[in-house]
């Protein structure tokens, strides 16, 4: 937040002088103090979502790639009719701690193709796959080693 007060501070003012320098250091240093004396902000925080921001950019990547690995897995189902899918309705736990861990995951499972998400009970999800190969490692995936570590980093 210093660095943006800051640079907000030099480009209102719209030249850079030794004097606009040091008063917008001092300026910028004066907003943070109030704002975490004040207003409840803490640099920790910050550093917290900043953290977490960058962990749900790699989530979205991870999700991305999971998407075409399953697009890929899905299209001989559709264009080779002998080959039969052998559905099933899986059970597992993940050891998500956070609801919002487990209902991203949940979505996240519905939304790659051959997997449907049924039913997220506490800790259990139960899901449906087109075939069993497409379940394989599911409790254990990418996604679920990403959001524990958003979890991690945010602090629960």
């Amino acid at each position: 937040m210093f660095v943006l007060l800051f640079t907000l501070w030099l480009i209102f003012n719209g030249r850079v002088t030794p004097e606009i320098f040091v008063f917008g250091l001092l300026f910028a240093g004066l907003l943070l103090g109030f704002a975490c004396r004040y207003m409840d902000y803490s640099i920790e925080k910050e550093r917290r979502v900043l953290a977490l921001t960058f962990q749900v950019f790699l989530y979205v990547g991870a999700l991305v790639g999971e998407i075409w690995k399953a697009n890929l897995a899905a299209i001989p189902y559709i264009f080779d009719r002998i080959r039969k899918p052998a559905p099933r309705i899986i059970r597992f736990r993940t050891g998500l701690h956070t609801e919002t861990a487990r209902a991203v995951l949940a979505n996240s499972i519905t939304l790659t193709p051959g997997t449907i998400t049924v039913s997220l009970d506490k800790e259990v999800f139960t899901v449906h796959c087109l075939d069993v190969s497409l379940a394989k490692d599911i409790e254990d995936s990418r996604l679920v080693r990403r959001l524990r570590r958003m979890e991690e980093v945010s602090g629960r």
